[in-house]
């Protein structure tokens, strides 16, 4: 990239160039792909007992005895101190202590926190589940003001494993299903812009409201919006930066989880630290492939960072594709499940995936409502707007989605959000050599490639493969600086890596990693400068790249 290009992109009026520092240190235990990060300090520990005489060890050994014998009996003995919070003494009224005491036994408080926005920066979704049946409720309050707040009351639903797709009940939807309790969802309104609020939210039952614990969260800026320099500080924030990713997965001991999916989760957990204005994760979350009960873990895995930054997500086959459908119900995104989408040209591609046909994945999350619920829809933060889309769903010119992108696409106001970010599971553009895959990205090119073209969408973010990989920029019908988006696979989320993968030949691909856990950060300074950086498990930035457009 041209050095004189981006300094000039960059100083454009109320901007500066920012700081082309990345974060430096080493790799955080924390995040090592290894597990064991000091096997010296083992090593001495071990060198160091060894050379304790064995009398020595003998006599140190029964000292040890003694004193855990002694420290045991004093721990049995009964208390005749009462704990503060449960003392008659301290004002607190009988009815507050019992209170007290049935929260801090009953294991039915909110669970698995994520908040996501809304179609207005003012207002913002806020869900949860519990185990049991009650009224959702949230308070909330401005951060600097919180006495002042104000409670909101939501819907609850709940599924069951005849709400899922198959018609076979040994199906994996059906044989390993587990009831996920009650699922809540809160719209919470007529809230300021880029502003710093605190809620907790909770369930009403019968003994009152069972309060989760406080949560800090800053509403989303509002479409246009630009950072102002303060004092004499040249420095500038960008006006907007998210995550993306894809490809997650949970724990050990499941299909595609081999425990990098929580390394991924701190890594997010701890860039959210810093501003990040909102999270996408496009595709692949949990993998539970009819396993309903790794969505319990998935939700509660993401919650560190769910509850705290909008968190935006997109459909993946792994949350939605099947083929047992008998057409006597429809599935997650209102399709009759024996119309659901299997063209030829996708051979295998779009095979059976536990049968859970988007029921989990539509009841545990919100989106705005301008599209097709959680499948298809758009947004918009400061400078950018971003659509979703479905990789899984028809999207042939006529279809109900092609007309959607179309609508959404013609409706722009570029002067406002310059910037256009399409995300989708499966990328359009991709070097790895499998070819019934490669087919599907070709087809949604002839689909929609041209639709991109003609409204000069910037970026295209996609997963799937699970690998980093970008393209040159300017990419339409497979040239470069031919007018066309950069695309970037980002299927680095923690599910297994595509290790010694074959690749096959082009011009396009520009940037090819499997050998890295991580997350894209894309950071938007004005309308002519992106910056997008590949971080790694450990916050090191792998790869950087910068787009740069000359608006008219």
């Amino acid at each position: 990239m041209d050095t004189d290009n981006t300094e000039e992109a960059l100083s454009e009026p109320l901007l500066s160039e920012p700081s082309a520092g990345q974060p430096s240190g080493e790799v955080s235990p924390a995040y090592s792909e290894f597990g064991d990060t000091h096997p010296e300090r083992r090593e001495s520990i071990c060198s160091v007992f060894g050379k304790i005489p064995t009398i020595a060890y003998i006599l140190a050994s029964m000292v040890i005895f003694i004193i855990v014998l002694f420290l045991a009996a004093g721990l049995m003995l009964p208390s005749t101190e009462i704990p503060q919070e449960y003392n008659y003494t301290n004002n607190t009224p009988p009815l507050l202590m019992h209170q007290k005491l049935l929260n801090d036994t009953e294991p039915s408080g909110p669970k698995a926190i994520h908040i996501s926005l809304t179609e207005s920066p003012t207002a913002i979704h806020i869900q949860f589940s519990t185990t049991n049946i009650g009224k959702p409720v949230v308070e909330i309050a401005a951060k600097d003001n919180p006495s002042e707040s104000t409670k909101y009351e939501g819907e609850s639903t709940t599924y069951q494993a005849s709400d899922m797709c198959v018609k076979n009940q040994s199906a994996d939807s059906t044989k390993n299903f587990v009831p996920p309790g009650q699922l809540h969802t809160i719209k919470v309104a007529d809230l300021k812009v880029n502003t710093d609020y605190v809620y907790r939210a909770g369930i009403s039952t019968g003994q009152g409201i069972r309060w989760g614990d406080y949560i800090n969260f800053r509403t989303s800026k509002p479409a246009g919006f630009i950072p102002t320099k303060s004092g004499n500080n040249s420095s500038i924030k960008p006006a907007i930066t998210f995550l993306a990713l894809a490809d997650q997965g949970v724990a050990n001991g499941t299909k595609h989880g081999d425990g990098a999916g929580q390394n991924v989760t701190r890594l997010i957990t701890s860039l959210a630290n810093h501003t990040i204005d909102s999270i996408h994760i496009i595709g692949d979350l949990s993998y539970a492939d009819g396993s309903t009960d790794i969505w319990d873990t998935y939700m509660d895995m993401i919650e560190p960072f769910a509850s705290r930054i909008p968190t935006m997500v997109a459909v993946g086959n792994h949350e939605y594709d099947y083929t047992r459908g008998d057409g006597s119900k429809k599935d997650g995104s209102g399709i009759k499940t024996n119309e659901t989408f299997h063209p030829s040209w996708g051979g295998s591609g779009f095979h059976d995936e536990g049968g859970e046909c988007g029921v989990p994945f539509a009841k545990r999350f919100a989106a705005p409502n301008n599209g097709n619920s959680i499948f298809w829809y758009s947004f918009e933060q400061s400078l950018v707007h971003t659509i979703m889309l479905s990789s899984e769903h028809n999207m042939t010119r006529g279809s109900a989605q092609y007309k959607f992108l179309e609508a959404d696409l013609s409706g722009i106001n570029r002067t406002i959000t310059p910037w256009v970010v399409v995300e989708l599971h499966r990328p359009m553009y991709n070097s790895e050599k499998y070819a019934t895959q490669d087919a599907i990205g070709i087809a949604m090119r002839y689909e929609i490639e041209e639709l991109l073209h003609l409204h000069h969408v910037d970026l295209v973010l996609s997963g799937h493969y699970h690998a980093y990989l970008r393209s040159c920029d300017g990419l339409y019908q497979e040239k470069c600086s031919n007018g066309g988006p950069q695309h970037v696979t980002i299927g680095t989320g923690g599910a297994p890596l595509d290790c010694n993968v074959q690749l096959f030949p082009n011009h396009y691909t520009t940037k090819f990693d499997e050998n890295h856990f991580g997350v894209g950060r894309v950071s938007v300074y004005n309308a002519s400068a992106l910056h997008f950086e590949f971080v790694s498990l450990g916050e090191e930035v792998v790869d950087d790249f910068w787009i740069l457009r000359q608006r008219s």
